[in-house]
């Protein structure tokens, strides 16, 4: 006689949603949730004691108390042999109010930029407001833009506003990049293809930056979106990092935006199908092209000077 075994599934890696989005973001409705878990991330070690987080959070009724530390417990709070920690997604809740995503608005006067445009050789201002970045050239239609929280800037001056929103450009595109969605961390697909065909693309997009290739990031999971030049997508590739250094530029040290692809001369699609786009750097008199296929991965370098 042959006993069936119910083993589980060694393909899938065993996930599975125990709660509602409602029902989890519920648990945060009272502020005296919220202050347990600011106050665990402020405690020593990021644990406490009950005692020590019911005085912390300033509660008398210890009933009362342990109501809402009950509300919190596995989901956000986790409890241990030395009393009570932050669970990863408490940690994530307290980053987005650190952040200012939830708490904070605001906006700050356009600042404009050293760096000439690249397609036009125009000045270039940078906006914030709405909770977005936007790159835009007063003699051209090229602009670049990104949702940036409030809090990435709260505690820079505005001197270094340019130069911090330079360096969150580029971590979204790192992140994307190793195939995470910015927005949700699910799956990643990236695929080449013109302007035109992305989401980000304006009506009054020019008949010249219609055919321009974009790298397009898809997320499986919420279905978002994020584009980018493929001046911009390529930049992290180990390649490209040590085409510049070799002609003495640390691409960490430059502005984002000064590596965008804006025209045909710097990125074009040499072939539809299969698609081959091409994105080439400049240093001097070096030129380092990158070939890549309708996934983004290169699949040739070429090299001049």
């Amino acid at each position: 006689m042959t006993v069936p075994l119910n083993l589980p599934d060694m393909s899938e890696p065993g996930l599975v949603e125990t709660a509602d989005p409602e029902t989890v973001f519920g648990a945060l409705s009272d502020g005296t949730r919220v202050d347990i878990l600011l106050a665990l991330w402020d405690a020593d070690g990021r644990s406490a004691t009950f005692s020590d987080l019911r005085e912390e959070v300033g509660m008398a009724d210890s009933g009362q108390f342990n109501y809402h530390l009950d509300k919190l417990r596995d989901r956000f709070v986790r409890q241990t042999d030395d009393g009570y920690t932050l669970t990863l997604a408490g940690e994530q809740i307290v980053g987005a109010i650190q952040v200012g995503a939830y708490t904070m608005e605001g906006s700050i006067e356009p600042i404009p930029l050293a760096e000439p445009c690249r397609a036009c050789g125009g000045e270039r201002t940078l906006y914030y407001e709405d909770e977005t970045v936007r790159i835009e050239c007063g003699d051209c239609p090229s602009t670049s833009t990104s949702g940036v929280p409030p809090g990435v800037f709260a505690d820079h001056e505005r001197s270094e506003i340019p130069a911090v929103a330079s360096r969150y450009f580029r971590t979204i595109l790192a992140h994307v990049g190793e195939g995470f969605c910015w927005h949700c961390e699910g799956p990643i697909t990236a695929t080449v293809v013109p302007a035109a065909e992305t989401r980000a693309a304006r009506d009054d997009l020019p008949t010249t930056f219609e055919e321009l290739p974009m790298a397009r990031y898809d997320c499986g999971r919420c279905g978002s979106e994020i584009t980018s030049d493929l001046g911009g997508a390529l930049l992290n590739h180990p390649v490209v990092g040590g085409f510049f250094y070799e002609h003495g530029i640390d691409v960490r040290e430059r502005p984002f935006w000064a590596f965008n692809a804006v025209g045909h001369e710097q990125s074009r699609f040499r072939e539809r199908d299969p698609v081959r786009a091409t994105m080439t750097y400049t240093a001097g008199d070096a030129t380092l092209t990158l070939v890549v296929d309708e996934t983004l991965d290169v699949v040739a370098v070429e090299r001049d000077g």
